[in-house]
């Protein structure tokens, strides 16, 4: 009788041990697929916004090489279909080296794409000062540059937005375009030198001002107004 007993209890432990077992491998390859699901989610964005700064005309550095990343994805693919099973995965450390190259590979592209937005910004797009220095370049009583300066501001401010920060849409990217355009459009009556009228102009379209336009009276004016400072020569 007791022995019948003890080997009744001795079953009834070892399917909850199966059971807890079952459980904590479940939840192990739960906790892995929601881990990877953020990774495939990242690589997806990255991919989408390449795409779209491309077929928006900025011009992209060459993506990181993705054969790491490729070889871990196909290793441990076929290793867990042969056995379905956490340890299968960080075996060998297979799981350590796939979030690893998939880490790596974001860091890398995320930075790239970043690089050259930057780069885009800077070169391509609106170039003028800020409507602060504008301001001191103009006459502020004539109706029409008051209303220009207003736009500008607008313009300015949602254009700056996108500084540092890589549009993540197609509509972003070409709002951020429009607001070049229509800067680089705008107009002042403007109480200055004509020279320096001519640099200003110059300095708000997408490819700058040329090196001859910076005369002798241009620098001395910009030095005097506290503005040399604001404008830096960069190669095309």
């Amino acid at each position: 009788m007791i022995r019948e007993e003890a080997r009744k209890a001795c079953e009834r432990l070892v399917r909850a041990d199966a059971a807890m077992n079952s459980v904590e491998e479940a939840e192990e390859l739960s906790r892995k697929k929601s881990e990877l699901r953020d990774l495939v989610a990242k690589v997806t964005a990255l991919a989408e916004r390449r795409c779209m700064l491309r077929q928006g005309g900025v011009p992209l550095s060459q993506p990181p090489d993705v054969k790491k990343a490729k070889e871990s994805c196909r290793m441990i693919l076929a290793r867990f279909t042969e056995s379905p099973k956490a340890a299968t995965l960080k075996d060998k450390q297979r799981w350590t080296k796939l979030t690893e190259s998939l880490t790596e590979f974001n860091t890398v592209e995320d930075t790239l794409q970043r690089q050259d937005w930057k780069g885009y910004y800077g070169t391509k797009l609106f170039g003028g000062v800020s409507p602060e220095q504008r301001e001191q370049t103009i006459l502020m009583t004539l109706p029409e540059n008051r209303d220009a300066l207003t736009l500008y501001k607008s313009l300015y401010k949602r254009m700056s937005l996108h500084r540092a920060t890589v549009p993540s849409t197609a509509v972003e990217l070409e709002e951020v375009q429009e607001c070049s355009r229509q800067l680089s459009g705008i107009r002042f009556v403007e109480n200055v030198p004509s020279a320096v009228r001519e640099f200003f102009n110059a300095t708000s379209t997408g490819s700058g001002a040329n090196l001859e336009l910076l005369t002798a009276e241009v620098v001395d004016w910009l030095r005097s107004n506290g503005m040399l400072n604001h404008f830096a020569v960069r190669a095309r």
